[in-house]
C-alpha cells in the first residue's frame, strides 16, 4: 500500500541541528577510510604471513562468519529493522516507553545471540574432532574462539542504530578501526605467543572476540552524553518484537551481497581443485569491499535515519527527496570506482599483496577476481541504499523476496561459470551479474511501493558521470603506458590522475555532487 502524508503529533522532539546527509556521509566516510587503511594493512600483513596456503585458507573460512555477522548486525539487518522501530518511539511515544524499549532490546537480542553463539561454539566442537582433514579441524577450533563475538556486535549494532537516529555518527563509525587495531597488534605478537601457523591463526582469531568488547567501550560516552540507558530489562516490550519479526526477512535482504560471498568461498574451496581459491576471492574482496564501505555503507548508514524519520512522521516527499540526493552521489561516486577498479585491478593488488609468500601467481588470480567483483561496485552500493529505503517503510518482505531469487540465481550461474577458464573469478562475476539483476527490480518495485519516487531525474543525472568516467578511464590508459615498473607508481599514479580527470570533467559538466564532495558547509536538517 503506497505511504500517505499525514502529520501525527510528536511526543518527543525530533532530532535537532543535524548535519546534512552529505556532511554526514562525509564524517562516516572519513571514519570508515581509517577503518579500510587499517584493514588494508591488517591484509597485507596476513598474505605476508600465511600467503596463500592452507592455513590462510582456513582462516578466511573461519572469519567468514564473524565478518557475515559484523555485516549484518553492525551494518545490515538489525540495524535496518531497529532504527525504523526506534525513529517511531522517539517521534510518537513518551520518553520512558522509548527508555524501556532500548533496555529490553539490548537485553533480549544479546541474549538471543549469546544462546545462538553458544550453540554454534558446541557444534563446532564436535565437529572438529571427528574431522580428519587438518584445514577442517583448524576451521572449527577457529570458529570455537569466533562465535562469541556474535552477541558483541549485536549490542554495538543496537548502539549504532540509537546514536544514529539521533545524528550521531563519529564513534559508531569508529568501532570498526579498533576491531582492526586489536588484529594489527595480534599479527605482530603471534610470533611471540605461538610457533606454528596454526597457532598464529588461533592467537590472532582471540583479538578479533577481544575486539567485539572494545568495540562496545568506545560508544559508551556517546551514550551517556544522549541519557540513553543501558540497565538489563528482562521484560519483552512489544516494540522488541517488531524488530525480531523484520529483522528475519530483512537479515536476507540487506545480507544478499555477503551471502553470495560465502557462497562463492565455499564454491571456491569445493570446486576449484587445489588451494588458493578461497584466497583469491578473499584480498579480491577485501579491496572491492573497500569502495562499498567508503561510498555505500557510509550514505546509507546517514541516510537511513533521515528516510525512517520521514516516513514516521508520513512525510514521504521528504523520504523521496533524500532517497533521490543519496543515489545520486552513490552513483556519482560509484562509477569511477567501479571503471578505475576494473582497471587498475593488477597493479593495485601487485602493490599491496606481492611480498612475502603473496607471488605473481596469487597477484593474477586475485587481480582477476577483482576485476570481476569490480564490474558491479556502482550497484552494490546502490543496494545498500535503496534496501533501506524499503526497511525506512517497514517493508522487508520484498527484499528478502529478491535477496532469495538473488542468492538462487548466484549459485545457479556459479557452477556455469566456475567451469569457465576464470575459475574462481567466474564465481565474482555471478555475484555482480545478481547484484545488478537485484537492484534493477528493487527500483521498479520500490517506484510502485511509494509513488513519490521517481528515477526519470536520476537516470537523467547519470549521463555526465558515465562520461566523466570515460575521460577518467582514457586518462589513467594514456599515462600507465608511460610509467616506469615501479609497484606504487603504477598504482597511485594513475589512480591520481584518474580521480583529477573525473572531477574535472564532472565539474565542468555541471554536476553539483563534484562541488558537494569537498564541500565542508553543513546545513540544517528538514
Amino acid at each position: 500500500m503506497p505511504v500517505t502524508a499525514e502529520s501525527p503529533p510528536s511526543q518527543q522532539a525530533a532530532p535537532s541541528a543535524a548535519p546534512g546527509l552529505i556532511s554526514s556521509a562525509r564524517v562516516v566516510s572519513a571514519c570508515i577510510l581509517l577503518s579500510r587503511i587499517l584493514g588494508m594493512a591488517r591484509d597485507i600483513l596476513l598474505a605476508g604471513l600465511f600467503g596463500g596456503g592452507m592455513v590462510n585458507d582456513a582462516f578466511v573460512l573461519a572469519t567468514l562468519v564473524p565478518n557475515l555477522f559484523r555485516r549484518l548486525f553492525g551494518e545490515g539487518a538489525l540495524t535496518a529493522s531497529f532504527v525504523p522501530t526506534y525513529a517511531e518511539f522517539v517521534a510518537q511515544k513518551p520518553r520512558a516507553e522509548t527508555d524501556r524499549f532500548v533496555r529490553s532490546a539490548l537485553t533480549m537480542l544479546a541474549l538471543f545471540l549469546g544462546t545462538l553463539a553458544g550453540i554454534g561454539m558446541g557444534v563446532s566442537a564436535l565437529l572438529g574432532h571427528h574431522f580428519a582433514d587438518p584445514k577442517a579441524r583448524l576451521v572449527c577450533d577457529l570458529l570455537v574462539i569466533l562465535l562469541p563475538y556474535m552477541p558483541l556486535i549485536c549490542v554495538v549494532a543496537i548502539v549504532t542504530g540509537i546514536l544514529n537516529v539521533h545524528r550521531h555518527f563519529l564513534l559508531p563509525a569508529l568501532s570498526s578501526s579498533v576491531l582492526n587495531v586489536f588484529q594489527i597488534v595480534a599479527f605482530f605478537a603471534a610470533g611471540w605467543f605461538a610457533g606454528s601457523e596454526g597457532g598464529k591463526a588461533v592467537f590472532i582469531a582471540w583479538s578479533i572476540t577481544i575486539a567485539g568488547l572494545g568495540q562496545l567501550l568506545l560508544q559508551w560516552p556517546a551514550m551517556r552524553a544522549h541519557k540513553i540507558p543501558v540497565a538489563p530489562l528482562f521484560k519483552w516490550e512489544p516494540g522488541v518484537g517488531r524488530v525480531l519479526a523484520t529483522m528475519l526477512p530483512m537479515t536476507l535482504g540487506v545480507s544478499v551481497f555477503q551471502i553470495n560471498v560465502l557462497i562463492d568461498n565455499a564454491m571456491a574451496e569445493g570446486l576449484v581443485p587445489g588451494s588458493g581459491a578461497v584466497s583469491a576471492l578473499y584480498y579480491a574482496n577485501r579491496l572491492f569491499q573497500f569502495p562499498i564501505a567508503l561510498i555505500g555503507v557510509a550514505i546509507a548508514q546517514t541516510s537511513f535515519p533521515e528516510f525512517a524519520d520521514a516516513l514516521a512522521r508520513r512525510r514521504p516527499g521528504d523520504m523521496a527527496a533524500s532517497l533521490n540526493k543519496a543515489i545520486r552521489m552513490t552513483l556519482f561516486l560509484g562509477f569511477p570506482a567501479s571503471l578505475g577498479l576494473v582497471q587498475l585491478a593488477s597493479p593495485i593488488c601487485r602493490l599491496f599483496f606481492e611480498h612475502g609468500s603473496f607471488g605473481p601467481e596469487q597477484t593474477h588470480r586475485a587481480a582477476t577476481a577483482l576485476a570481476c567483483y569490480g564490474v558491479a561496485i556502482w550497484a552494490a552500493c546502490f543496494q545498500q541504499v535503496i534496501v533501506r529505503a524499503f526497511y525506512a517503510a517497514k517493508d522487508g518482505r520484498i527484499p528478502a523476496i529478491t535477496g532469495a531469487l538473488t542468492v538462487v540465481a548466484n549459485a545457479s550461474l556459479n557452477l556455469i561459470l566456475v567451469r569457465t577458464p576464470l575459475r574462481e573469478a567466474g564465481l565474482a562475476l555471478s555475484t555482480s551479474i545478481t547484484t545488478v539483476a537485484q537492484i534493477v527490480i528493487l527500483s521498479f518495485i520500490l517506484r510502485r511501493r511509494i509513488p513519490e519516487v521517481t528515477w526519470t531525474p536520476v537516470l537523467r543525472f547519470c549521463i555526465a558521470p558515465l562520461v566523466a568516467t570515460g575521460a577518467m578511464a582514457a586518462a589513467c590508459w594514456g599515462i600507465a603506458r608511460f610509467l616506469p615498473p615501479n609497484p606504487i607508481v603504477q598504482a597511485l599514479v594513475p589512480v591520481g590522475a584518474g580521480i583529477a580527470a573525473y572531477l574535472a570533467i564532472a565539474a565542468a559538466l555541471g554536476v553539483p555532487e563534484a562541488r558537494d564532495v569537498f564541500a565542508f558547509r553543513r546545513r540544517r536538517a528538514a
